[in-house]
């Protein structure tokens, strides 16, 4: 399997993809999508990570339809910053917006 596709099937860069997709769609959290694309060092990253991550939270305590919404785990958030040390903001961070943007299986059509 190449690099690549390890970094797109990596669970750190799956939860935090699906949480960015839900922040957009459910919780119209367009400025997380626009800080992520901006990001250009590791230093940037994980602060616009961070402000996500708050943002998140907020949504994720109202719920939508009457249940939570599932946060990112601890060991994940390491494994998304041990990725951008490996592969580098920039090949993260477009794994992340790319798999927020597609349809999700959960979806309907």
């Amino acid at each position: 399997m190449s690099k690549l596709a390890e970094l797109f099937e990596n669970e750190a860069v799956k939860d935090f993809g699906v949480a960015l997709r839900k922040a957009l769609r459910i919780g119209e959290d367009y400025s997380s999508l626009v800080e992520l694309e901006y990001a250009e060092t590791k230093e940037q990253f994980a602060e616009v990570i961070k402000r996500f991550l708050r943002r998140y939270e907020t949504l994720a305590k109202k719920g939508y339809k009457g249940k939570q919404l599932k946060r990112p785990k601890e060991e994940r958030l390491v494994e998304l910053m041990r990725l951008v040390d490996e592969h580098g903001v920039k090949l993260v961070r477009s794994a992340l917006i790319s798999y927020a943007l597609v349809k999700g299986g959960e979806e309907n059509e």
